[in-house]
């Protein structure tokens, strides 16, 4: 994939003032607190890299995702099962020949596949 020129969109940085007082959050740039993941090169600590509360909060909540649940699981099939299709559409299944919207479209199969799976074994769940 070709780089977009110029500086990246995220981590907004800086993200503290001259005496390291936190100002933007890295994340969404909203106003930040003093607590965040310092962006570091080596050993060289670039940025504190400061959050707001409502991303430190999405934060905690995304590091409990540690288990899919079972409609999760089953939905995983049918992602799968998307890709397969894909694979059998086109007819070639070494990924190395794939280009790169090739490529894309793979794994937009996977996702789209994946969500639906969700919503098919929702439609199942037993309420």
């Amino acid at each position: 994939m070709t780089k977009l020129p110029g500086q990246p969109v995220l981590p907004i940085t800086p993200t503290a003032d001259e005496n390291d007082n936190p100002t933007t959050c890295m994340c969404c740039g909203r106003i930040a607190i003093g607590i965040g993941r310092a962006i570091k090169q080596g050993a060289r600590v670039i940025d504190n890299g400061f959050l707001c509360k409502q991303c430190i909060v999405a934060v905690g909540d995304l590091s409990k995702m540690d288990r899919l649940s079972i409609y999760e699981l089953k939905a995983l099939d049918a992602g799968v099962d998307a890709v397969g299709e894909y694979i059998a559409e086109h007819g070639v299944t070494e990924l190395a020949h794939f280009d790169e919207l090739m490529q894309r479209m793979m794994v937009k199969a996977a996702i789209t596949g994946f969500a639906k799976g969700v919503r098919e074994a929702l439609k199942e769940a037993p309420f």
